[in-house]
């Protein structure tokens, strides 16, 4: 198997829905990965581009996020209709300045 140039990253993690805590599984999270998947095959990147299920990132309240490696792009509050967006410029190697994730602390 081919080592990709670009991993992208998108938590999944779900919490109860008693949890105090948000989780990005409740925020589209899940239709945000497999349309990232279904633009990566369409292209024809899948040497190239690796789309990757986690669980938390550490930014609960700001999810669905998203990490692109290997540019240690952090993305927050992204939903499907982002990831062809997304894609390209994790392509290009540049960040999407309105996806980008907030400053704030560790969650």
């Amino acid at each position: 198997m081919p080592k990709p140039d670009i991993q992208i990253f998108v938590c999944l993690k779900t919490r109860p829905d008693d949890s105090p805590k948000a989780c990005c599984g409740k925020r589209g999270a899940e239709a945000l990965y497999y349309r990232l998947k279904d633009l990566v095959r369409a292209q024809g990147l899948r040497d190239r581009v690796l789309v990757t299920k986690t669980g938390c990132q550490h930014h609960c309240s700001r999810g669905p996020t998203v990490s692109v490696w290997p540019q240690n792009h952090w993305y927050g509050h992204v939903g499907p209709e982002d990831a062809a967006e997304l894609l390209e410029a994790a392509l290009a190697g540049v960040e999407v300045d309105r996806l980008r994730m907030p400053p704030g602390p560790w969650e």
